[in-house]
């Protein structure tokens, strides 16, 4: 392994990256290559606010979309799935109601399940992308109704320089938060996919990874960027 230990991320850059924090201050070259591009929607509550009982995140991307485009009513109880989303609530002043364990989406619908109870009116507030697990969870028992606050494309473009990068396998760990840069991934290195040494940040992404032939080195315990950077650290030491 190299002295400095290189570690490419395929997220958009954004300011306050957690991972990219952890790992240069343990002397790490992070690099970008995002595989993904976030744009908030334009989005309506399908009722008054003040009709949900409970509001559900599962990204910060969502809460952020959701809080710059609305105000949560007294009314409403929040709870998101780890403390990653809830860093963007936080910052407006806002504690939310419940945090998960930041596991897996599968872990925090069963963990709703238990903490909505039944008769509940619930909004879900997700990217397009997202799967319908919570959703298929809560609405034997709840009235849920999911609006789509954020969608992921694929990016206008790719850094082809770390993308060559990869191909001659001069780096360590290639950090993935989401099945879509997965996928976008594998299109860029079909011929080499299956050697990355890929680090995911959950199971949902790791299950992503194999579908298309790529067993991760390694799955985050916590699913945050924070609990990312630290499977990557455990990895590197």
């Amino acid at each position: 392994m190299r002295k400095q230990p290189v570690i490419i991320s395929t997220w958009p850059v954004r300011a306050n990256d957690r991972f990219a924090e952890v790992l240069r201050a343990k002397g790490m070259l992070v690099l970008s290559c995002p595989m993904i591009e976030i744009n908030f929607r334009i989005f309506s509550v399908p009722d008054r606010l003040s009709e949900y009982d409970w509001v559900v995140f599962t990204s910060k991307n969502g809460a952020t979309s959701f809080l710059e485009q609305q105000s949560f009513h007294p009314n409403n109880k929040i709870a998101v799935i780890g403390e990653g989303t809830a860093t963007p609530l936080r910052s407006y002043g806002i504690q939310p109601d419940y945090v998960g364990t930041g596991h897996s989406g599968v872990e925090f619908a069963r963990e709703l399940v238990g903490l909505v109870g039944k008769g509940k009116r619930v909004l879900l507030a997700l990217g397009n992308l997202a799967p319908d697990t919570l959703f298929n969870a809560l609405s034997s028992q709840n009235i849920v109704e999911r609006i789509d606050v954020y969608e992921t494309r694929s990016p206008g473009s790719i850094d082809q320089m770390v993308i060559n990068q990869i191909k001659g396998d001069d780096y360590d760990f290639i950090a993935v938060s989401s099945p879509s840069a997965i996928r976008n991934l594998y299109e860029q290195l079909e011929e080499t996919a299956k050697l990355m040494r890929i680090v995911s940040i959950g199971e949902t992404t790791s299950d992503a990874a194999r579908e298309v032939g790529i067993e991760p080195v390694a799955t985050a315990l916590e699913q945050s960027y924070e609990g990312l950077a630290q499977c990557v650290l455990e990895m590197i030491e």
